[in-house]
């Protein structure tokens, strides 16, 4: 059953369909074959873990560099539970590529160790939406306010972005690299202009919904609020509860 609705819930990115023909015409598809199992073993940890949380899968897309999983779940959600659903998703590739190597060739073996080793570093690049910049995004959320989390992390995003790219340019100087890069770039920009959505949808859950916070802070403005805080905040010599000043806000009477 959970199979299935993976199955379901599974899309592809056209770019990645390019690179199966390319890898049939070059005599290549065994190798692209075992590459795709492994993405799709990875989003399964990230998958697995979720519906272990109760959250809601939107989509796995599948890009030509690896997945990405969309969950359907509030923002003020717990972050041990983000922590759990992204390394998940790099054990369970670990233990399939352990596993697989007991059933291939041995020059299977030796590729399949090799992409495993690459997907992996690839996807904890510190480059948001991989795991690396989803696992930024956590420390930032814990060191500053949220608002503040995505604008650090899309900056750095697009900082080593632009320095892997430049490194991949004049070392590698492959057509086939700038293809992947050329796609994550317009990943990286996509989940960027979502900025703001998301800050806005992390003010109205904490007004719609009944969080319990045990940590409180007293800040002076909403871009000072921080994910698993409790916040007052300090207006024009009063002191409202988060409750109060978020009804303000949505009602437009906090200027």
């Amino acid at each position: 059953m959970i199979i299935k609705s993976i199955f379901l819930k599974i899309s592809i990115h056209p770019l990645f369909y390019f690179f199966l023909l390319l890898s049939a015409l070059t005599g290549s598809f065994r190798k692209m074959i075992l590459f795709t199992s492994l993405i799709l073993v990875h989003e399964l940890g990230h998958f697995l873990t979720a519906y272990f949380f109760k959250w809601g899968v939107v989509e796995i897309r599948l890009y030509p560099y690896g997945g990405c999983s969309h969950f359907q779940v509030d923002l003020n959600r717990s972050s041990l539970e983000e922590f759990f659903v992204l390394i998940m998703g790099p054990i369970l590739q670990i233990i399939f590529t352990y596993f697989l190597t007991f059933y291939l060739r041995d020059r299977d073996i030796l590729f399949l160790i090799s992409s495993s080793k690459l997907l992996l570093l690839f996807n904890l690049l510190p480059i948001y939406p991989l795991d690396g910049g989803k696992l930024l995004f956590l420390v930032f959320s814990f060191l500053f306010s949220y608002y503040s989390a995505l604008k650090y992390t899309f900056y750095s995003s697009f900082f080593f972005y632009f320095v892997l790219l430049f490194f991949f340019l004049f070392v590698y100087n492959s057509v086939l690299w700038l293809f992947l890069f050329f796609t994550l770039f317009f990943r990286v920009w996509e989940e960027e202009r979502k900025g703001n959505y998301l800050y806005e949808k992390f003010l109205l859950e904490r007004y719609l919904n009944q969080y319990t916070f045990h940590k409180k802070k007293v800040v002076v403005s909403p871009f000072d609020m921080k994910k698993g805080y409790f916040h007052f905040f300090s207006l024009r010599g009063r002191l409202l509860s988060e409750d109060q000043y978020l009804k303000m806000y949505f009602s437009k009477s906090v200027i």
